[in-house]
């Protein structure tokens, strides 16, 4: 093994260790989340408040879960305005990790699916790669697992770039409309 392939193996080891170490704090520290805090400062920003909670979120959903990101999306920009930046920004913080995963762990994980015990996982990856439309958008709505942990699956699958696109944008949407709609229903009750 040369050097890179070392460098990308630590490297992705480490992308893995901050994302299950961002979800393990946020569950401990999750309840400290104030979204007037986070108004108040969004609207510093202005005109430009739209872009900077784009960034935020698409930084943000990398490491932690984009739920509360979701519902403050609905409250701090309504329904129409929210829904489009979370789609937006759902949709970069999705790419960055499969492209991250991609690079970075995608040749380790084929290799461990040469092995014997892995032959199953290895006949469902291939056929990822010819046609996952619909096995993504189904991933993605089922509440089975963290959208960053799909990312990071199909990051290191088969699937093609495109089917994951398209896929993504299809499966994000329908949770991304329920939840956003939620944020923007509580600040009609509050």
């Amino acid at each position: 093994m040369d050097i890179w392939q070392k460098l990308q193996r630590i490297a992705f080891i480490v992308f893995l260790l901050l994302i299950i170490g961002s979800l393990i704090s946020f569950e401990i520290f999750g309840a400290n989340f104030d979204l007037e805090i986070i108004r108040q400062n969004l609207k510093d920003f202005g005109v430009w408040a739209p872009l900077v909670f784009i960034f935020l979120y698409t930084t943000g959903t990398i490491f932690i879960p984009s739920t509360p990101f979701m519902v403050a999306g609905g409250i701090l920009f309504g329904f129409k305005y929210g829904l489009l930046y979370i789609v937006i920004g759902g949709f970069l913080s999705s790419i960055i990790v499969f492209i991250i995963s991609r690079k970075l762990g995608r040749e380790r994980v084929e290799n461990i699916l040469e092995y014997k015990y892995f032959r199953k996982l290895e006949k469902y990856n291939k056929k990822l790669e010819k046609g996952a439309i619909w096995d993504l958008v189904l991933l993605r709505m089922a509440p089975i697992m963290p959208f960053n942990v799909l990312n990071i699956l199909m990051g290191v699958s088969k699937i093609t770039m495109k089917d994951y696109v398209i896929g993504t944008l299809l499966g994000l949407i329908p949770s991304n409309i329920l939840t956003v709609y939620v944020g923007t229903f509580l600040t009609k009750l509050f």
